[in-house]
């Protein structure tokens, strides 16, 4: 008899072990339901050159002598001062204003470059004003 008490109690304890013997149903994966693919969202047709841009400021070197520096975007707009072959100046912003002539140095057209620093110095500093523009043609 104690012997059937052992082995009653190790086959309870094995049953115990594994779970019982009552057979336990396994998740199945679920699938997902599908998804329509997002409508593709048109982008607007590219456009002529903008009328004005913002951004960093970048650098450029005036490639003629005597660039007008002016107040206005203008070819009529009261001159300021000039910048020389070689000047650096620092550009906030590429406008569009008067169209101009280049002649026999740089590019004709309209676009300006709103300029703060000349030669490293402040325009306020320089000449008394907060930007100065200058014709985008004449510089690299």
């Amino acid at each position: 008899m104690p012997r059937r008490v052992i082995v009653v109690g190790l086959l309870a304890l094995g049953l115990a072990a594994c779970g019982g013997s009552a057979p336990t149903a396994s998740p199945s994966p679920a699938t997902p339901a599908p998804t329509a693919a997002p409508a593709a969202t048109p982008s607007p047709p590219p456009t002529a050159a903008p009328s004005a841009s913002t951004g960093a400021a970048t650098t450029r070197i005036a490639v003629c002598d005597a660039v007008s520096l002016r107040k206005t975007p203008s070819t009529t707009g009261e001159l300021v001062a000039r910048a020389y072959l070689g000047t650096k100046v620092r550009i906030t912003e590429a406008v569009t204003g008067d169209a101009y002539t280049a002649g026999a140095c740089g590019e004709s057209g309209d676009a300006w470059l709103k300029i703060d620093r000349v030669g490293g110095k402040s325009v306020q500093a320089l000449y008394g004003v907060p930007f100065v523009y200058s014709a985008a043609g004449f510089y690299r």
